[in-house]
């Protein structure tokens, strides 16, 4: 039992562990709470402060523990049942986040957080339209919510229907006008002509000096965006140069010598493996788009998945997290390639994610910096196919530094220097394994693509395997959820205009010479 000296101990430090965690300091939080378990095992707080904190400093097994041990005590706490299933869904274990998340709405109904990651669960698995509804109802619980609303309107805008983010982005401005989220989600779509006046709104913000500059990143993007809409190629230069810049202060520590690392190792395990040259004329389990962002793989991802047999699934992050900490473990790589069952047991795990997507069609992922895999993929899923999205490399870096991503893994992308340097070791990757596994990889040229949509597309499918389908040709109305920023242009028809974009800008942009 609990003495009155120790309640009033855990007492005190409660009040210290609290400021501490809002102050960021997770490892004194977890020092001092593991101290105050040992005295009162029975608070489901500090179970709760423990898997926060872990989950905070990316150590998702440890935070598991804690708040599964936590459960054993309460197991029907709602709070622990919440951050249980935002952890499981972080390491990709959708059954148990969502087994967890639904045992508090079973409780509660209207638990407006087990809503909100339940419905970003569902966003992970491409079930957009439910994860709208459960956004919705959210929404109805709390109009005011501003994360909320990005995720409602980014939902929105994902299934294609802009009239209901439009009028959840107006809301976002009048309940936060100094965030600039909303203008970046709204340019994404927008097609802005001269006078607009969204961006005379988003001029006003970027002259706000109370806005500040990590805030500031999205409207330089989206002004150069507005601009390139008017063909004013130098004004919009000028903004994304600015962008581009503010993003890089905020990437501390960052250098290409990862990526380069990365890249010696796999050569040079991969060098003398001989893989089995029989080819498969079988229809595939999985399809990998991989090339360098902003190269067509979206255009791709569309024409593909309008198949009836092909399910899209958009950008998966299962083939990095499975690889890119244990390749650069010591021996592990020499085992993965030795041991025969490791893969098999691999293999089934892998796969059984990408299954979780859709049970009955054909995964399609459109990741694309995959290409770091292609040799992984071929001893895991024999069967699988690969298409590079191959353009223009002027073009593409150009396209790649024009915008701001949400994915974390594309540091190199706000430094003209550290871009030239990414796509050597994409060049490197992609001679590599084409050296490797002669006739294994799909050379797809965006070029040719749309200049000969239909030719071009036929010799896609038939790569594939698949039986000609019409629906194939006209991929605009295929409903797969878009996510990345090609979003508006992957519903238009195939265009030309931005082939050789890059000759606006090779005079302003140096290292685009370099390519």
């Amino acid at each position: 039992m609990t003495s009155q000296s120790d309640i009033a101990y855990i007492k005190k430090e409660y009040d210290k562990i609290r400021n501490l965690f809002s102050a960021g300091q997770f490892k004194k939080v977890i020092e001092k709470t593991k101290i105050l378990l040992i005295k009162d095992p029975s608070q489901a707080t500090f179970y709760n402060y423990l898997g926060l904190s872990y989950s905070h400093l990316r150590k998702p097994d440890i935070a598991e523990k804690f708040l599964l041990k936590g459960l054993e005590v309460h197991p029907n706490n709602m709070s622990l049942l919440v951050n249980l299933g935002s952890v499981l869904r972080v390491t990709q274990d959708f059954d148990g986040a969502e087994k967890a998340l639904k045992k508090v709405l079973e409780q509660n109904p209207n638990h407006f957080t087990a809503l909100c990651n339940l419905a970003n669960l569902k966003r992970d698995l491409n079930k957009d339209h439910e994860a709208t509804k459960l956004y919705e109802k959210a929404y109805k619980i709390d109009k005011t919510n501003v994360t909320l609303l990005a995720n409602l309107s980014i939902t929105y805008q994902t299934i294609g229907d802009f009239n209901k983010c439009k009028k959840i982005l107006e809301e976002m401005e009048i309940l936060s006008p100094k965030k600039t989220i909303q203008d970046k989600i709204y340019s994404s779509f927008h097609k802005y002509s001269e006078n607009d006046e969204h961006q005379k709104l988003m001029i006003t913000k970027s002259l706000d000096p109370q806005i500040p500059n990590y805030e500031k990143i999205n409207l330089y993007f989206s002004l150069s965006k507005s601009y390139s809409d008017q063909k004013k190629h130098e004004k919009s230069c000028e903004f994304f140069i600015k962008g581009n810049k503010e993003k890089r202060k905020t990437l501390l520590n960052y250098s290409t010598d990862y990526e380069n690392k990365l890249y010696n190792i796999i050569s040079e395990k991969f060098k003398n493996f001989q893989f089995s040259n029989i080819q498969n004329s079988n229809q595939p389990q999985l399809i990998f788009i991989v090339g360098l962002p902003r190269s067509g793989t979206t255009l791709l991802h569309q024409i593909i998945s309008s198949h009836t047999k092909v399910f899209g699934a958009g950008e998966l992050p299962i083939m990095r997290s499975s690889f890119i900490e244990n390749v650069l473990k010591k021996d592990w790589l020499d085992e993965f390639l030795e041991d025969a069952e490791l893969r098999k047991k691999m293999s089934d795990k892998i796969y059984n994610k990408f299954k979780l997507h859709h049970q009955n069609q054909i995964i399609l992922d459109k990741a694309p910096l995959n290409f770091q895999w292609i040799g992984f993929i071929k001893l895991l899923f024999p069967n699988a196919k690969i298409i590079h999205s191959k353009r223009n490399l002027k073009d593409t870096a150009l396209s790649i530094y024009k915008n701001v991503f949400e994915d974390i893994n594309m540091p190199w992308s706000y430094d003209q220097e550290e871009l030239v340097e990414f796509i050597n070791i994409y060049e490197n990757f992609i001679k590599f394994w084409h050296s490797k596994i002669p006739n294994y990889i799909y050379d797809c040229k965006y070029e040719e693509l749309v200049s000969n949509q239909a030719k071009e597309t036929k010799k896609l499918i038939n790569f594939c395997n698949l039986d000609w389908d019409e629906k194939c040709l006209d991929y605009t109305k295929n409903t797969s959820g878009i996510k990345t920023i090609s979003l508006s242009q992957a519903r238009q028809p195939i265009y030309k205009s931005s082939v050789n974009l890059s000759e606006f800008y090779k005079d302003k942009l140096k290292f685009l010479n370099k390519l």
